[in-house]
């Protein structure tokens, strides 16, 4: 039997597996039926690597900082991802976010900042100021909060090592692998590290993996049967373009999520997500 498994990205830490199986699961079965045409009489089973806790703090905090709700810009509990940015780590975030945005855009943000985002440092404003201008629509927040959790998964030794563990454990018998996000990076590192898992697809879905910030950081490349990546034009996190420039071995897929660009039940219910899976799970009948 095909055996799927998901790997999430940020976004997470508050939930637990069985609610982004909730999540996941009848996304995926819609972009199957959109691209088959019918909908399949059984669908492949799905689980997840969820790793989501690792980002929490295992004790509260005795003076948690106070965070501006800006304007509900920020998903409930993710306002820390923009804290404690240090100097190196805001030089990285700005040569990721110079990938993505125009220059005009970088120039606009220092003359005409953002006055909702002054609850942020200045050159944290400017960034997320930056990405909104781009990407109407798109919280800049959760853009860079994305790319930060990226940076510490890839930085910080013990936090991936979990990480990988957590994914190595799900993934055993799994012979199609989804990664969104952060999650990508995390998949395709499960298959660069384990050469000998054997899948039939990696399919990733509004992935980082074209930044120089990322790829100047991953050794090597995973070598696979069949990898897809599908992209919303319009989700910044992928901004830096299709991945086949950098991954000779990508085929390169687009789907069009609307407002919520870079949302996973909106890639996994594309038609280009059903038909990556439909082509390499011929059992799917009505």
């Amino acid at each position: 039997m095909d055996r799927l498994i998901g790997v999430h990205g940020i976004g997470y830490k508050y939930l637990t597996r069985e609610k982004v199986l909730k999540e996941w699961v009848p996304a995926l079965h819609g972009g199957l039926e959109w691209a088959l045409g019918y909908r399949p009489a059984s669908p492949p089973d799905l689980d997840i690597a969820f790793y989501g806790y690792l980002f929490r703090d295992p004790q509260d905090p005795e003076d948690p900082p106070a965070y501006a709700s800006s304007k509900g810009r920020l998903a409930s509990g993710d306002a820390d991802l923009l804290a404690d940015i240090d100097a190196e780590e805001l030089s990285q975030l700005t040569d990721a976010v110079q990938e993505i945005v125009p220059a005009a855009d970088l120039a606009r943000a220092d003359t005409s900042p953002d006055k909702s985002l002054l609850w942020l440092p200045a050159p944290v404003a400017r960034l997320v100021g930056a990405v909104e201008r781009t990407f109407p629509g798109a919280s800049g927040a959760l853009v860079i909060g994305e790319l930060r959790q990226v940076g510490r998964y890839l930085r910080d030794p013990q936090l991936k090592r979990e990480v990988d563990q957590i994914t190595a454990d799900a993934a055993q018998g799994a012979n199609v692998l989804i990664g969104h996000s952060l999650g990508s990076v995390v998949a395709y590192e499960f298959l660069r590290l384990h050469p000998d898992h054997s899948v039939s697809l990696l399919l990733t879905i509004g992935s980082p993996l074209g930044l120089r910030m990322i790829r100047t950081r991953l050794a090597g490349i995973p070598s696979v049967p069949r990898w897809v990546n599908v992209r919303d034009r319009s989700d910044p996190v992928t901004a830096a373009g299709d991945l086949a420039r950098w991954y000779p071995a990508v085929q390169d897929a687009y789907a069009e999520n609307g407002l919520e660009a870079h949302a996973a039940d909106r890639y996994l219910s594309s038609k280009a997500v059903g038909k990556a899976l439909a082509d390499v799970l011929p059992g799917l009948t009505r």
